[in-house]
Parts: structure tokens; C-alpha cells; sequence
């Protein structure tokens, strides 16, 4: 008599049986420890870029590079990734990422400006083999759990780069810059070993009988993918701007505005912590959506008319931008089909969100430089603010996508 039931691999687990006993936890862990990876290449490089453009003599465009580009690589990797996944699968291609981060953030600091520029591109690229795939993760070995999951995924992502920019400092003023960024490669190897060694469940199938359509023809996909790009647009514009907008528009110094951009990056855990819960256990998902980007509207429309109270706004936008960017990646696991649509809308989401994500620091620089004030700027940002509200309300659908 034969059986419906996916074949698996020896020395591979159900999902129940992996869930419930130890390797489940082992395996969370494992998420945790990718997920921090995440970030640490990029936050770290950030947290001593004034002694790179000292050492390597690098103009503000280049410097901007630094940071700016790996969020433009996200968004090109986003594709490879799906290809790679054809050829590799999941966890191999999770393994190659890594292994890339790894070695190329030892390399990097080492060589001239180019090394450094072209390392961190690379680092960029093999850093979307997380980003893309571990809410395939998620969905393939936590079906269960999918909202504790994806906190744990992002709220690691957001400890990850808070952890490094607070330690590369003091690792720098012991080892020097180079050595200090260099050691954050032993993060991604220990990683990428516990990863290869940990027991996982069998794939399983796509659903009988129920074609998936392709994500780029479908239009609650679109929907997806711009309130995923606005979230990023939001994070990166103001992330990128806000040290230089708080002197201007509340009168604080350098330091005290260092300390506010700190507090808007540590109070986004809270958000990644709390949003993917909330969406796995309330009933009115599409409200608790349109109210959680109601709180980007409230970030930003105080700091255009009641800039004083600069810290309240940023400790709103932290809980906001940790908030929506969890709740994409919860809305792609939990209104896909299956593993193989996860795989596909999360690419299409992150390329989409991604390159909206690379172009809105240079708006905002570009309506400051224009007009000379930040009126405009946080303007734009409103603006934003609005349609996240608007796509959240619509993303935030119980309705299978496609």
C-alpha cells in the first residue's frame, strides 16, 4: 500500500518530532545565530568609519558607499538567492552565505579602500542567503510557530547590529580598526558550523491541485512588497539622516543626538520581539497592521511639528521600525501556500523593498540639500508613513496570497 507521505533522508525528522523535543530548540538557536550574522558585517564597518576615511583617505561618497551599498546588494541578491536554492537548496545555500560572510569580512580590512568596497559588496550579497531564506525557515520547520519564529529570526537581526556597533569600538581601540572588524568573522563560521550540523525536518510538498501563481504576477504579492519597501525606505532614510537632522531641528548636540539614534536602534527589539506575536495570536490582523504603521505617522509627524520631544519620537520610530520590518517577514510565512511560495514571495518582497530601501537616503539628502531644511525631507517621509498605513491595511489579509 503506498503512502502520501513525503520520503525522507535518513537521520531526517518530522516536522512534530523535531518540534517537540530538543532539536527544536537546537535549531532555534541555530536561527538566532544566523539571524545575528545578519547585520554585524555592516553595523561594524559603521561603527569605525571615521577611522577608515582617516586610514584610507576616503571622501564622503565613498564613505557613504560603505554603508549604503550592501542595502542595494540585498535587493540584487534577492533573485540569486532563488536561483541558488534551485541548485543547492535551503540550508546549503544558508551554509554558502555564511561562509562568504565569513571570509570576506576577515579579508576585507586588509587591502586598500577598493578591497574594503568591493569586500563589502560581496559581504552584502551572500548576506540576502538569511535574509531571503530564513522565513523559509521558519515556515518549513516551525509551521507551528511561526510568530515566535520570525521574533526570534528578527528580533536576533536587530540584537545582532546593535551588539556590534556597541563592541567594535572598544575592539578597536585594543586591536586597531582592521583587526577589530576582521573579528567578526568567527560569529559567521560558528554559525555556518552549527548549521551544517543541526537535524531538521524533511521539506514538504506543495499542495496538490492548487498551482501557485508566480509572485511577480500577483497582485497581493505587490501589495506585500510596497509595504515591505516602505518599511525599509523609513528605516534606512532616517537611520541614514537622523544624527544630522536632530541638531538642526531640536537644537541638540552631536553627543545627544549619537544617544537618540541608539535609543531608535535598541528600542526597534521591542518591536521585532512583540509585532510577530500579536499578528500569530489577534483576529483583526489587518487593524493590528494599519495601527502598528500608524506609529511611523506618529514618529514622524512629531518630529516635524514638536521636534522638542525628540526622544519620545525616537524611541516611537524604533518601536516602528522593528515593528513593520518583523511583520513583513511574518506576513510572507504565514499567507504563503507553501515552502515554495515562501521562497518565491520573499525574494520578490526584498528585491522590491530593498531597492526602495537604497534610494531613500539619497531622496532625503537630496530634498535637504535643495530646499536647505529638513521640512521637505521629513516630508517625504510622511508621505511614506501614510502608504505603510494604507499597505498594511491591505497586507495584513488572512487571505492566502494567490
Amino acid at each position: 500500500m503506498s503512502s502520501d507521505r513525503p520520503k525522507q533522508r535518513p537521520g531526517r525528522r518530522g516536522p512534530v518530532e523535531v518540534l517537540r523535543g530538543r532539536p527544536g530548540w537546537l535549531l532555534a538557536a541555530g536561527v538566532a545565530l544566523v539571524g545575528v550574522n545578519m547585520r554585524t558585517p555592516i553595523t561594524s564597518l559603521a561603527a569605525v568609519l571615521p577611522e577608515i576615511r582617516a586610514d584610507l583617505g576616503l571622501g564622503p561618497t565613498a564613505a557613504g558607499l560603505l554603508t549604503s551599498l550592501p542595502v542595494a546588494c540585498y535587493a540584487v541578491g534577492a533573485p540569486i538567492v532563488a536561483v541558488a536554492v534551485r541548485r543547492l537548496g535551503v540550508d546549503r545555500t544558508i551554509i554558502a552565505g555564511l561562509l562568504v560572510i565569513a571570509v570576506l569580512t576577515a579579508i576585507r580590512p586588509w587591502g586598500p579602500a577598493w578591497v574594503l568596497l568591493a569586500g563589502t559588496a560581496v559581504v552584502g550579497l551572500a548576506i540576502t542567503s538569511g535574509n531571503v531564506l530564513l522565513p523559509v525557515v521558519v515556515r518549513r520547520d516551525f509551521p507551528k510557530r511561526q510568530g515566535p519564529m520570525i521574533a526570534v529570526s528578527t528580533s536576533s537581526l536587530t540584537g545582532g547590529a546593535a551588539i556590534a556597533a556597541a563592541l567594535t569600538v572598544p575592539l578597536a581601540l585594543w586591536l586597531g580598526w582592521r583587526a577589530a572588524l576582521a573579528t567578526w568573522a568567527v560569529l559567521a563560521v560558528a554559525a555556518a558550523v552549527v548549521w551544517a550540523r543541526l537535524p531538521r525536518p524533511a521539506e514538504p510538498p506543495a499542495p496538490v491541485g492548487q498551482p501557485v501563481r508566480r509572485p511577480w504576477s500577483t497582485p497581493a504579492v505587490w501589495v506585500l512588497a510596497a509595504y515591505f519597501g516602505m518599511q525599509s525606505g523609513l528605516f534606512y532614510g532616517l537611520t541614514a539622516w537622523l544624527p544630522s537632522l536632530l541638531p538642526e531641528v531640536a537644537g541638540t548636540d552631536l553627543t545627544t543626538a549619537g544617544a537618540a539614534t541608539s535609543a531608535y536602534q535598541l528600542t526597534g527589539i521591542l518591536g521585532t520581539l512583540t509585532a510577530p506575536l500579536m499578528a500569530a495570536r489577534v483576529r483583526a490582523r489587518r487593524t493590528m497592521t494599519a495601527l502598528v504603521g500608524g506609529t511611523w505617522l506618529i514618529a514622524i509627524g512629531g518630529l516635524l511639528l514638536a521636534p522638542g520631544a525628540f526622544w519620545v519620537w525616537c524611541v516611537v520610530a524604533g518601536y516602528a521600525q522593528g515593528a513593520t520590518f518583523a511583520l513583513g517577514m511574518t506576513l510572507v510565512t504565514m499567507r504563503s501556500a507553501s515552502v515554495a511560495q515562501v521562497r518565491g514571495v520573499s525574494a520578490m518582497t526584498q528585491t522590491v523593498g530593498y531597492s526602495i530601501g537604497a534610494l531613500a537616503p539619497v531622496a532625503v539628502g537630496a530634498l535637504y540639500a535643495a530646499t536647505g531644511t529638513w521640512t521637505a525631507a521629513l516630508g517625504l517621509l510622511l508621505a511614506m508613513s501614510v502608504v505603510i498605513v494604507v499597505t498594511g491595511t491591505m497586507a495584513g489579509s488572512r487571505k492566502p496570497l494567490g
